[in-house]
């Protein structure tokens, strides 16, 4: 009996063993895979995207470069030689929308700036006034210039709207189909525009001191010059900006006598428009003054000239050029210049060599009739006065204009 319940017993025991050792060896059935033992968890799959072609990063827009203020110049400039666009009959007229000002406007620059040339020091700047209709010596200045540019000119800057501008005005306005008033009215400002920048920076070199020699005080000294320069740096300077030696040294009034390396300011007269062809040139002795023309009869050009005192030395009617000659030298007859000829005992002609202070400057256009031309002079503010020996006198800018307007042969019609 004992011994019956004792095997009963070890039976039991054994099946709870065995029972246990196989649960721990069969594997336990999951929906899905474990990690191997110490791997990290593969993150969840993202739904793939569609593939897209690489498409190389686009270069940074490129920002518009400042114009400067000589590409400014031109545009004006090219304003006024195409003159503004003309409309169309019964076209409506659209005001201007003006702009909303912002910060980064005000920070701009105003319209008109003086030009540097080269690295200028403390020259004054000269900004125009901003009322158009406020015609001061600066605006009218302003205006010659302007006009200067597209070869209408007053003979020489002064900022004054006398005579010699009135004229020039209404050789413009004829040419632009505008009342002919001789004055800065509203219509002919519009047609101009706004003159830009007048006024520039220069800076006085050594070769314009250079051109200044003294001046021979005879005939007989002049004839052995080299050559005939500028009396003085005022004189030169004056004729490079084209304007009167007193106007310009109104607009330096800090500078005494310039030097190598002094900065001035003066009338901007370039950048100007190429200089056009002309078909043949009109003379009008009354209004001492020569208009260039196209093959249409349209002004193209304009130039204040001086005549002969004496009227009976004054030509007339159909002439044409013979001859053009830069840098002339000049042949003094002792027969036009009898008083100064008996004080120096001249009894022959006499050559002067060329440069701006010979007596016809320094460009020459021989007309027809001998003895005659078109040419400089060394004195361009006794321009438009009655002072020549029949010639027809132009300031040595206007005469190199001429001289490379005309050529052999072309017409000029002389009138009262």
């Amino acid at each position: 009996m004992i011994l019956g319940i004792l095997l009963v017993g070890l039976v039991i025991t054994f099946i709870w063993v065995r029972s246990n050792s196989l649960r721990k060896e069969a594997p336990i059935a999951l929906p899905y895979p474990l990690p191997p033992a110490h791997a990290t968890p593969a993150p969840h799959p993202l739904p793939s995207a569609p593939t897209v072609a690489q498409v190389p990063p686009k270069p940074p827009a490129e920002i518009e470069r400042p114009k400067t203020l000589k590409e400014k110049a031109d545009e004006e400039t090219q304003h006024l030689v195409d003159g503004p666009a003309a409309k169309p009959a019964g076209a409506p007229v659209t005001p201007p929308v003006k702009p909303a000002i912002t910060s980064t406007a005000l920070a701009l620059p105003p319209l008109v700036q003086p030009v540097p040339l080269g690295q200028t020091k403390g020259a004054p700047a000269r900004a125009l006034p901003l009322d158009p209709n406020k015609l001061d010596s600066e605006r009218i200045a302003a205006y010659q210039v302007a006009l200067e540019r597209i070869h209408f000119s007053c003979g020489f800057i002064d900022g004054d709207q006398g005579m010699r501008t009135q004229r020039m005005l209404r050789a413009y306005q004829a040419s632009r189909g505008l009342p002919v008033t001789g004055f800065l009215d509203e219509a002919t400002r519009e047609s101009i525009g706004e003159p830009g920048e007048p006024f520039l920076n220069y800076t006085v070199t050594a070769d314009d001191i250079a051109s200044i020699m003294p001046k021979p005080a005879t005939w007989i000294a002049k004839s052995k010059a080299t050559r005939l320069g500028y009396n003085d740096i005022w004189e030169l300077l004056a004729e490079k900006f084209h304007c009167a030696r007193a106007y310009l040294k109104g607009l330096n009034p800090g500078v005494k006598t310039p030097v190598a390396g002094t900065d001035i300011v003066g009338p901007k007269v370039y950048p100007a428009a190429p200089i056009p062809h002309a078909a043949s040139l009109r003379i009008y002795l009354s209004e001492t003054e020569i208009e260039a023309l196209d093959a249409n009869g349209k002004i193209i050009a304009f130039f204040p000239c001086s005549i002969a005192k004496d009227k009976a030395k004054r030509p007339s009617g159909e002439l044409t050029v013979k001859v053009v000659d830069p840098h002339p030298d000049y042949t003094f007859d002792p027969a036009l210049f009898v008083d100064a000829s008996k004080a120096e005992g001249i009894t022959h002609k006499l050559v002067l060599p060329p440069g701006p202070r010979n007596p016809v400057g320094t460009d020459w256009v021989g007309l027809s009739l001998p003895g005659y031309g078109i040419h400089g002079t060394p004195e361009p503010e006794n321009i438009s006065r009655t002072q020549s020996h029949g010639c027809f006198r132009l300031a040595n800018w206007n005469a190199e204009k001429v001289l490379k307007m005309v050529k052999v042969g072309t017409p000029v019609d002389v009138q009262p």
